[in-house]
């Protein structure tokens, strides 16, 4: 007798497997106008957030911190903190597979369509792709003589500490920081603000050799490429 979730899930894995390569092979194409690209790429980025918790980021910071300041004692205590906090999430992690495996996505995210913290997030989602849809079809010229012309596709770094990656791809300097939250999180940097309105704290870092850098994403990827900064840190290129 066949186990009908389980052939369920199978069939679930295969559609997303074969969506998956179907949207990365569109969206490299010419045949989207820019305007479609950019929400597609907003529905992705609401669900791509980072496996870890606020508190494990906090935590790295805080280690980070008290190692810049020679303090061993509060080092350690922090480590031991983290290692707690880590037990946990993975304990965590363990029960949503066991999870997983008994149920389909699907009937997972209709259980949590009353919880107010998914609503915010599929409502906040819906009323951004409303937004956004509007002005493209009330501006469709927009951008227009730029699309013409083929576009250089950004380079994309993956940057790895301590057996954890995150990518930080090298956009267009109009490109607000707060996109790749995740990766400026990884290197110790911290945001005030929420969404799209979240601005970093600082707007420089100190080199290695005690000079001050503008941040943004190239002086980042260059200092980490030169070994000039972020020590413990190392970026390979996509």
């Amino acid at each position: 007798m066949s186990d009908s979730h389980t052939e369920h899930s199978a069939e679930e894995s295969v559609v997303a497997l074969h969506s998956k390569a179907e949207y990365e092979n569109a969206i490299n194409l010419s045949q989207h106008v820019p305007a479609a690209k950019i929400i597609s790429e907003m529905v992705l980025d609401a669900f791509h957030t980072s496996k870890e918790s606020d508190q494990i980021r906090e935590l790295r910071i805080a280690i980070r911190q008290a190692h810049d300041s020679f303090d061993d004692d509060q080092a350690y205590d922090l480590m031991g903190q983290l290692k707690q906090l880590k037990d946990a999430e993975a304990a965590d992690s363990a029960a949503l597979e066991d999870l997983s495996s008994k149920f389909s996505i699907s009937r997972i995210l209709s259980s949590f369509k009353d919880d107010p913290e998914f609503q915010e997030l599929v409502y906040g989602l819906a009323l951004k792709v409303l937004n956004q849809s509007h002005q493209a079809i009330s501006n469709p010229s927009a951008g227009k003589g730029k699309a013409s012309r083929p576009k250089k596709e950004a380079e994309v770094f993956v940057i790895s500490k301590d057996g954890i990656s995150v990518t930080l791809p090298l956009r267009t300097p109009r490109s607000r920081l707060n996109v790749d939250r995740e990766a400026f999180e990884f290197l110790g940097f911290s945001f005030v603000g929420e969404g799209d309105e979240a601005e970093l704290e600082v707007e420089s870092f100190v080199d290695n050799s005690g000079a001050e850098q503008p941040l943004s994403r190239k002086s980042v990827i260059t200092a980490l490429q030169q070994q000039t900064a972020f020590d413990g840190y190392s970026i390979a290129q996509q």
